[in-house]
């Protein structure tokens, strides 16, 4: 079976933390987000120990703490948003390389990474066309772009702004119709190719969003940069 695919029932998301466990690591914080983070951790967790791997808007995401405990040691990480205890920490152990940038404009050298994870980032008001261009730049011939957002197949306006949108404007659903024109078309443009088709098949909406009460569900997909 692919991971590229829409995050379709509850029992997919208990079935990712027990085999997250199964791993001897933790399941996310927000329980629904194991079901992504398993699909990250699975595709890296065969590549070699000195692979080079950053989680794009990190902060809150348990990506690196995972890899590291899978033995992979150069993890970066960056945020525009990055609480003081996260801070205090990374300056205290020194365990990854964690820095303040725009990930759509960052500060690393060119075909630095193997591997680049955001883990429910391009939908708090990402401009995409800038988002692939960037992770272009970055990403090593053959390496992975893996991305996953907030779904749903028929479009869900949000009017809501949230204070993790970095733009203070409402975080995008994407359907299915944005996900082919307006995400996967422009990541071609950019040099990217899905490297296999995404399994749009749908059932519930498994997450709830309290504060605008919306209902949706995930969808995962990863591009190989050509």
């Amino acid at each position: 079976m692919g991971h590229n695919s829409v995050l379709k029932n509850s029992f997919e998301v208990y079935h990712a933390m027990k085999c997250l466990r199964s791993l001897g690591l933790f399941p996310h914080h927000d329980r629904v987000k194991s079901w992504d983070t398993l699909k990250m951790v699975d595709i890296i967790k065969q590549a070699d120990r000195s692979a080079f791997i950053l989680d794009v808007g990190c902060n809150g995401s348990p990506i690196l703490p995972l890899l590291r405990r899978l033995g992979f040691m150069n993890l970066y990480g960056c945020d525009l948003l990055l609480k003081e205890e996260i801070l205090a920490a990374i300056e205290l152990y020194k365990t990854f390389h964690i820095s303040i940038q725009d990930l759509e404009k960052t500060e690393y050298q060119n075909n630095t990474f193997d591997f680049v994870t955001s883990l429910s980032v391009i939908e708090h008001g990402i401009n995409i066309q800038n988002y692939f261009k960037e992770m272009n730049r970055i990403i090593k011939k053959d390496g992975l772009l893996l991305t996953s957002t907030d779904y749903w197949p028929d479009k869900i306006v949000n009017l809501v702004n949230t204070d993790v949108n970095p733009k203070n404007s409402p975080d995008n659903i994407f359907s299915r119709r944005e996900i082919e024109e307006d995400v996967i078309r422009i990541a071609e443009r950019n040099g990217f190719l899905l490297n296999e088709p995404i399994d749009f098949t749908y059932g519930e909406k498994v997450i709830h969003w309290n504060d605008t009460c919306l209902d949706y569900t995930f969808i995962f997909f990863t591009l190989r940069k050509n």
